[in-house]
């Protein structure tokens, strides 16, 4: 059984190697094009994976890539809640005279919720089998759900690091970078802890999909700089958060 174990995580590290190999191959190819076209690299995981266990002549089991139909609760939550965090940050820059963050007309919200569920969903589920599919199966062969979330936050946040540094265009670089990471990191583990509870990647790709949408978009129309934005995205996503984790200890509570 140790040798399983050992070569599970032995392959996972060659091959996130591999894709951040590639991921920067990618970028840099971009920049000598000088084009900036980013949606290819959401199939890079899912490309690399496919290479590497051919080359090896390893046989990927369908079952890891967890496509199957979820659990209606977290299914729910998983369109809800990225709908509800871009509606916030909307709502903030609107009330306070920053601009649009969303919309300039409301109904516009219904072209962008089915963008979100469709095209993007989509292209998000080609990420998620690998992320919260793949690595997320291997890693809970080992490790306690907890810091399986934090492996696969620390691994994807970092995957996405070449986009806060060059295609951003933040004027304060640290700053904005650091509360991008913390942004991805936090939504990594939603993604993970989606993907436990519902027993499928299918709510992580609607959540990962309609974040693109909703929240991880740069705005329509704001007054704000970057990196003011992407702290009031931060601070208004912390404090969700923070009141979503303490419902839910107030629950248990009343269970018990």
């Amino acid at each position: 059984m140790k040798e399983g174990i050992d070569l599970n995580l032995k392959d996972l590290k060659i091959l996130t190697l591999l894709i951040f190999t590639i991921t920067m191959i990618y970028f840099y190819v971009l920049a000598l094009l000088q084009q900036s076209y980013l949606g290819f690299i959401m199939i890079i995981p899912i490309l690399t994976l496919l290479i590497y266990y051919y080359a090896t002549r390893k046989k990927i089991k369908l079952k890891q890539f967890f496509i199957k139909k979820p659990k209606i609760v977290p299914l729910l939550l998983s369109i809800i809640f990225p709908i509800m965090l871009g509606l916030l940050v909307h709502l903030f820059l609107y009330s306070t005279n920053q601009g649009h963050f969303l919309f300039e007309k409301p109904f516009k919200l219904i072209f962008l919720f089915l963008i979100g569920i469709t095209v993007s969903a989509g292209s998000a589920l080609l990420e998620e089998i690998v992320w919260r599919g793949f690595y997320h199966d291997s890693l809970r062969k080992v490790y306690t759900l907890k810091k399986t979330a934090i492996i696969v936050a620390v691994i994807w946040s970092i995957w996405h690091l070449p986009i806060a540094l060059f295609y951003k265009d933040y004027t304060q670089l640290f700053i904005s970078t650091l509360s991008y990471l913390i942004i991805l990191f936090f939504t990594s583990c939603l993604l993970t802890y989606l993907r436990e509870w519902s027993g499928s990647v299918v709510p992580a790709a609607f959540f990962h999909g309609l974040m693109n949408v909703f929240y991880f978009s740069d705005g329509i129309h704001i007054h704000l700089s970057k990196h003011m934005t992407d702290l009031i995205k931060l601070l208004i996503f912390s404090l969700v958060l923070l009141m979503t984790l303490l419902l839910g200890k107030i629950h248990n509570l009343k269970e018990r």
